[in-house]
């Protein structure tokens, strides 16, 4: 698995603004009462604000990075302590003397593991450290067949924002290349910062790699690796997946 933090610390919460999913990871922590384990949680985009609802959470990721960028937010606001712990760890292996009633994997994280033993293999971790009756959430982008095989060779753009911390605008566009037959998105995102003139200020590219997972496939190796689908979401809302939802949000149990 690469370590996407890696590249992505110094300007992920500038590109990931994403807060639509928030109060989803809040709901499902506040009714399990907590602890609540997260995995692949970057700079506490979900963690943070779960322990701020009161809930402890334990985030673990494989940069170093994007946790030093999550333990300065935490304690810059106050959330230091038994509340909120950030752990270094690879979701295959990673091994904490704790099991928790809710596991939490968010925004694709998982699949940043790129191949079917390395997916497997997590699940398989992630069971040793639910409580018998814990939750399993992963959320998964649904492939799209149309975009995939589009291939790009040149930058498609996809978003313009605003950077909150400089008021910048930032243009985010896309360069992707399909694999169909390791079902991998080589994936290069490219930020173009602009003053108030419009003028070119900063340029970066980030490139990475997911491996996408059809809901069947999904299903079966949750099967395989020891759990029970309780819920498919097609989104935060929690409506039932059908052929127009772009998410697979699986909430799976222990057997």
């Amino acid at each position: 698995m690469s370590v996407y933090g890696d590249a992505w610390a110094d300007l992920y919460d500038r590109v990931h603004t994403l807060k639509e999913d928030i109060p989803f990871w809040v709901r499902e922590a506040k009714s399990c009462g907590g602890p609540v384990l997260e995995l692949g949680c970057g700079t506490g985009r979900v963690a943070i604000p779960v322990a701020q609802a009161g809930v402890q959470i334990t985030g673990v990721d494989n940069s170093p990075d994007m946790l030093s960028r999550a333990r300065d937010k935490a304690r810059r606001l106050g959330l230091a302590g038994d509340t909120l712990k950030f752990r270094l760890g690879d979701m295959r292996d990673f091994r904490l003397r704790q099991k928790f009633p809710l596991v939490i994997v968010p925004f694709r994280s998982f699949q940043l593991l790129l191949s079917v033993a390395d997916q497997r293999q997590a699940l398989e971790n992630v069971k040793r450290h639910l409580t018998s009756e814990g939750r399993l959430i992963i959320d998964l982008f649904v492939p799209d067949q149309e975009r995939l095989i589009r291939e790009s060779p040149s930058p498609v753009f996809r978003r313009e924002i605003v950077d909150g911390a400089t008021g910048r605008r930032l243009r985010v566009s896309e360069q992707n290349r399909h694999d169909p037959f390791g079902q991998i998105i080589n994936a290069r995102t490219i930020m173009e910062e602009f003053d108030a003139e419009g003028n070119g200020t900063n340029r970066w590219e980030v490139a990475y790699q997911l491996r996408y997972l059809y809901r069947f496939e999904a299903l079966h190796m949750l099967e395989a690796a020891g759990y029970r689908v309780v819920e498919l979401y097609g989104d935060f809302n929690r409506r039932p997946f059908d052929e127009t939802s772009s998410e697979m949000i699986w909430v799976a149990l222990p057997v």
